[in-house]
């Protein structure tokens, strides 16, 4: 017994060590998108026609982040079911600690937002969202029209309701892998694998080359510092 307790407590402190310190490189590492242009961007898409406010978001969000974005021809609205929320997402940037996604949602549909390491800040784009969070001392029903911004900080919970034919455009840092169970985990309940290889393969690509991205960059800065010190010397 005494073995296991102590397994148990070393694992535990294990974790909170890992934790802690994936913590630490969050806060300190260096981001793609800056979240002030991203609501200034997606606060003048807003509109009435979801199509419209969705192809202005991307072309404006193009220009100012060219090659981090994932390319046209590869977005694709993927179905998603999270927290019994029945809408559709399509990823316009992905990384290990930063998303860009707009979620769309065909029918007047709600779920709860589940608990993420990320802190996300959404714009609607057109439609409306309803939010109750979840907390000891909260009884009021928040409510958000198109050009509105909300924040779902990390650790946070909260019940959404959109209605129909609305859109949400949401950027978010922090650790996402964490979150790819809360997001695949109504296609698992649907019984629909499908739109689990979907989601993998367009965000898994997606990974792949800002990975690459940033290793090329990171490269060439040490090359070019590397060079600037010889000629120096």
């Amino acid at each position: 017994m005494a073995f296991l307790f102590t397994r148990l407590f070393r694992n535990i402190v294990l974790v909170l060590v890992l934790g802690s310190a994936v913590q630490f490189l969050l806060r300190i590492k260096s981001y793609t998108i800056s979240p002030k242009d991203f609501r200034t961007i997606s606060v003048k898409a807003a509109g009435s026609n979801g199509a419209t406010s969705v192809q202005k978001l991307m072309a404006d969000l193009r220009r100012t982040y060219g090659p981090h974005l994932i390319p046209e021809n590869e977005q694709q609205w993927l179905p998603v079911s999270p927290g019994g929320a029945q809408l559709r997402v399509k990823f316009a940037h992905a990384s290990f600690t930063e998303y860009l996604a707009i979620f769309s949602a065909p029918f007047t549909t709600s779920g709860r937002s589940g608990i993420h390491w990320v802190n996300s800040t959404c714009t609607v784009l057109t439609g409306s969202v309803s939010r109750y969070v979840d907390s000891p001392n909260n009884v009021n029903k928040e409510a958000f029209n198109p050009g509105d911004n909300l924040r779902h900080g990390q650790f946070e919970s909260a019940v959404y309701e959109l209605t129909a034919d609305t859109h949400l455009a949401c950027y978010g840092r922090g650790f996402i892998p964490v979150s790819a169970l809360w997001l695949n985990a109504g296609s698992i309940t649907n019984g629909d694998p499908i739109a689990i290889a979907r989601l993998a393969y367009v965000y898994g690509g997606a990974m792949v080359r800002e990975t690459m991205m940033w290793g090329q960059s990171t490269f060439s800065y040490y090359k070019n510092k590397a060079l600037n010190g010889r000629s120096e010397l």
